[in-house]
């Protein structure tokens, strides 16, 4: 009897309560994902996670760390799910039915004459990209790949995540330590709402690239396809209810 007791306790512990946790990786960009001290309206990512999962078994446990990191870990497993990622990455299991959609343009000191117009365009700059970022654009990405490590060319903005990278950009951009920035549409126009003397930054209107930003589930999840459904039914719902447009309203955003 002791003997059957001692194995279903072993049992018990192979299956703790912390089976029904989600890790999420997340890193902020805001809107998409804003400080976590600021919950329950801490991004459209982690406002729509939570109304997702609330009400189920699951339990999600958010863990802050650098984007390219995120990635990275998420694709390996040591992570069930990213609050958001590109397009460009199609391993992931994407949630279907909630693109963010992100437009890559350069932003330049609305002084300069210097406009866009392909790679060639880029020779006599100096611009800054946020650390691992790669636009889609293959002849951009080709010339990042080549570059990326000439700093008298491309300015890699090293940060624990792709808004305090734009911003470090910005702030050399205003000080005139560099000619241009890569920026995504969905984090700028955010920082740029709070930017004193925000007219003395001009984007160019010439898109660089379009990516959708997703929220991504790790395809070595072995529930992946269940979990990844009953997130675009809760969205669904959301939608329908109009509870998704408030959430994209409060952070002033129409996708």
């Amino acid at each position: 009897m002791n003997y059957r007791l001692c194995i279903l306790f072993l049992l018990f512990l192979a299956c703790p309560v912390s089976a029904a946790e989600i890790n999420v990786a997340t890193s902020t960009y805001c809107p998409l994902v804003c400080d976590q001290d600021k919950a329950p309206r801490d991004g459209i990512m982690h406002e729509v996670l939570r109304k997702a999962f609330e009400d189920t078994e699951h339990t999600l446990v958010f863990h802050q760390m650098p984007y390219v990191r995120a990635v990275r870990d998420t694709l390996d497993g040591a992570y069930d799910v990213i609050t958001f990622v590109g397009s460009e990455y199609p391993d992931f299991i994407f949630v279907r039915n909630m693109d963010m959609i992100n437009v890559v343009q350069f932003a330049t000191l609305s002084t300069s004459t210097w406009k866009y117009d392909g790679p060639k365009s880029l020779e006599n700059i100096r611009f800054s990209i946020p650390n691992g970022f790669r636009t889609g654009n293959p002849d951009i990405d080709d010339y990042l790949h080549a570059h990326d490590r000439d700093n008298a060319r491309v300015r890699v903005a090293s940060s624990d995540n792709p808004t305090m990278a734009q911003c470090q950009n910005l702030e050399c951009l205003l000080e005139g330590r560099i000619d241009a920035m890569l920026v995504g549409s969905l984090a700028f126009r955010s920082i740029e709402r709070d930017l004193p003397g925000k007219d003395r930054v001009r984007v160019d209107p010439t898109p660089v690239a379009m990516f959708y930003n997703r929220i991504g589930f790790s395809p070595r999840l072995k529930n992946v396809e269940a979990l990844r459904d009953l997130v675009e039914n809760r969205i669904q719902e959301l939608r329908i209810s109009g509870e998704l447009q408030e959430i994209f309203r409060y952070y002033r955003i129409n996708p």
